[in-house]
């Protein structure tokens, strides 16, 4: 028996066997000297003279567990910062976001769920909070749950306070700061606290990964649980990752730490990038692709320069209305003031296009893609479904004439309706290449989806801007109107 550093050997490897078995955490040789210097105030508070008095004592005098967790919380390592590893929030924005609110779009609930699993001082689920609050803006009629849980109680009482010395915010923006941040004054000074919206969104518990059963019963659209795999052996990981599957919505993704490479993480998940995962699709977790709407009957078209198309089939589009497809598909709407969007993805050839009425609908509306962010919302996810990259996805932009007010002090629907529609496309980076909005002529649109060559012909309408009153009478005047011949522009 051997003394190193003031531990020996059997006294190393009975702390070393005692920390894997509560929390799964496996030390290597090297620790040797962070053990004992860790432990070291513990043994002078209880008035200890070696590591076998402390052992004994957790083993003899500690029935409740308290002094076995501050052993615990000693070991741990919590290594934190706002906005680690940013592009797993970059990540969060630019898909996982969208992601959801596509399927809210499509009827699933308005809901997001995100695990922070080894949460530290609150610096994880905090800058996930900051990023929803980025992203969504307002977040009224949505349930956001983050939860962050730790094994460590110490590290999860700062983390509850929110408070934190003024130089752990020094990366961030001074909007961030502002926005998410109260500086403290007076005895308080050099100290900030997160704000209250921050900290509505975020709930914290106290859990052992390894804790059988496991104590988290929510479904996850996303999991952090970064650099801590790497102080567990391959059995626990191997315990471990199928729990964080199991725990994942279909397709969801879990977000590991940078020096985090494990072999067998691909048995259930697969890499994507950036030490980011996507849940396998399997036969119990693939999502059903919505049916292909029935085309209609053929019509001959009386555009020249369409006819030297061979078309598959066509398809009428009505307000409210997407339509996606890989094939040769005509697809055609008349619009006043509503707005068509087109979009194309040029490599996979795929495209689609929506139809709809006004920006965003009332609260307390029955989800419908009559309204723009919605329409857009399952346009976007229908040709991903296809097997479109919203990465390469190209707009064309028609409607939003002047034919539609709600009032004599109102703002016309159509210039309201383009200007919605340029701020989404700005918004989710999808580049406009071509549009034909305002006037005061409705439009009859065609839009191939394997090609991305649309087609427009001003349609000729009597009696100037609509009222509210006769609003639904819109669609039929420009259907009706649409049989005279004008010249096609093509895009």
């Amino acid at each position: 028996m051997t003394s190193q550093d003031g531990i020996t050997d059997r006294e190393f490897n009975a702390i070393r066997q005692l920390i894997y078995r509560e929390a799964g955490i496996s030390l290597s040789s090297a620790k040797r000297s962070l053990v004992h210097s860790r432990l070291a105030r513990r043994l002078r508070e209880l008035n200890l003279k070696s590591h076998t008095q402390y052992l004994e004592y957790l083993e003899k005098q500690d029935p409740q567990g308290v002094e076995r967790q501050i052993m615990i919380n000693c070991l741990t390592t919590n290594k934190t910062d706002f906005f680690r590893e940013p592009h797993h929030f970059d990540f969060l924005r630019d898909v996982v976001f969208p992601q959801v609110r596509r399927n809210a779009a499509m009827g699933g609930p308005r809901e997001l769920a995100i695990w922070s699993a080894a949460c530290s001082m609150g610096d994880e689920p905090y800058t996930i909070a900051m990023t929803v609050l980025e992203h969504f803006g307002s977040i009224h009629g949505w349930n956001v749950r983050i939860l962050a849980t730790d094994i460590n109680t110490e590290v999860l009482d700062t983390a509850r306070s929110g408070i934190y010395a003024v130089d752990k915010i020094e990366m961030l923006s001074d909007s961030m700061k502002r926005k998410y941040f109260l500086r403290g004054t007076g005895e308080h000074s050099g100290m900030v606290r997160i704000r209250d919206e921050v900290k509505r969104l975020v709930s914290f518990r106290q859990l052992n990964l390894l804790d059988e059963p496991l104590q988290v019963r929510d479904q996850f659209d996303a999991i952090f649980c970064r650099n801590v795999i790497i102080y567990f052996d391959e059995t626990t990981q191997r315990k471990l990752l199928p729990r964080f599957a199991d725990r994942l919505k279909p397709q969801g993704h879990l977000m590991l730490g940078h020096s985090e490479n494990v072999p067998w993480l691909t048995n259930q998940f697969e890499p994507l990038g950036g030490t980011v995962h996507q849940l396998k699709v399997t036969a119990s977790t693939r999502v059903p692709l919505a049916p292909t709407p029935k085309p209609s009957v053929r019509e001959r078209s009386s555009h020249p320069e369409m006819e030297r198309v061979r078309l598959s089939r066509r398809h009428s589009l009505v307000a409210g209305e997407t339509f996606a497809s890989p094939d040769a598909v005509d697809v055609s709407t008349v619009l006043g003031s509503c707005i068509a969007t087109c979009l194309y993805d040029p490599i996979a050839k795929i495209g689609g296009m929506n139809h709809f009425m006004l920006p965003v609908q009332e609260i307390g509306d029955q989800i419908s893609a009559r309204y723009g962010v919605h329409a857009m919302e399952l346009l976007i996810n229908g040709i991903m479904r296809l097997g479109g990259d919203r990465r390469r996805l190209k707009a064309k932009v028609f409607g939003g004439a002047n034919v539609l007010t709600l009032g004599p002090d109102s703002p016309a629907i159509g210039q309201l309706n383009i200007e919605f529609i340029r701020h989404f496309l700005q918004l989710e980076q999808i580049p406009m290449i071509a549009e034909k909005v305002g006037g005061d002529r409705a439009l009859r649109v065609h839009f191939h989806c394997h090609s991305g060559k649309a087609f427009v012909k001003p349609v000729p309408m009597a009696g100037g801007v609509l009222s509210s009153e006769r609003h639904l009478a819109l669609e039929s005047l420009v259907q009706e109107a649409s049989t005279a011949t004008e010249q096609v522009v093509l895009f």
